[in-house]
């Protein structure tokens, strides 16, 4: 007697389609997450990056548009989330301006003449300063910033809305300042946050005035 070959029914094949949709949704959905972290991070490295390049060209002094011993720095403002600059600092501080000469060293506390002397204020003052502004692309974003005061005071969006970091030769240090209107403050540090485009991941750079500039994951102490 033959025995008859049995195949699937129809009830076990749909079973078995469902079962293969929902591993490949899975999968993909995992590799989606993986794919926005990893872009995410190195967003958060270029930037990191960024501030590096602004160090060596402030402690080489490259000369720009005919000025020279400029420092370089790296501005951020929240009207322009998406973006930010390298700029040459090079617009110089009014004669008398204590506000300005408190934070920023050299200008014009210093002799024109003196080869300490530096040329700039310290913040990104007009756009003819700007060296590059670089662009964050597909949704990513810088979704804030904020600098901690010598006293302990973190200053975040609201308190700042523009953040400059600087640096000028001959120091490895930088020269952080909080921007609010017209009023600046000096800062011992800054985290610059950014975020992925649905909102759900973020990456820290944390900025010391003593030259640490590192990527930090969300939650740590620099990324709370």
């Amino acid at each position: 007697m033959t025995t008859p070959v049995r195949g699937f029914t129809l009830v076990e094949m749909m079973v078995v389609l469902a079962i293969i949709v929902i591993i490949t949704t899975i999968a993909l959905l995992g590799q989606s997450s993986f794919n926005r972290s990893m872009v995410l991070t190195d967003t958060a490295y270029t930037i990191a990056f960024s501030v590096r390049e602004a160090q060596a060209l402030g402690i080489s002094s490259r000369a720009f548009a005919g000025t020279q011993d400029a420092g370089y720095g790296i501005h951020f403002a929240n009207l322009s989330p998406t973006s930010y600059k390298l700029f040459a600092d090079t617009y110089p501080i009014a004669p008398g301006d204590t506000q300005y000469t408190a934070i920023c060293p050299g200008h014009p506390n210093v002799a024109t003449s003196n080869p300490e002397a530096k040329p700039g204020d310290c913040i990104q003052t007009l756009e003819s300063e700007v060296v590059r502004t670089y662009s964050l692309n597909n949704g990513f974003r810088v979704s804030g910033f904020c600098g901690r005061q010598s006293n302990g005071v973190q200053l975040c969006n609201g308190a700042i809305d523009a953040l400059d970091i600087v640096y000028l030769r001959p120091n490895t240090q930088s020269v952080i300042t909080g921007v609010n209107g017209g009023t600046r403050t000096a800062l011992v540090d800054a985290t610059i946050r950014v975020t992925s485009p649905d909102g759900v991941d973020e990456r820290c750079i944390y900025v010391s005035r003593v030259g640490q500039v590192s990527v930090v994951q969300k939650g740590e102490t620099e990324c709370p």
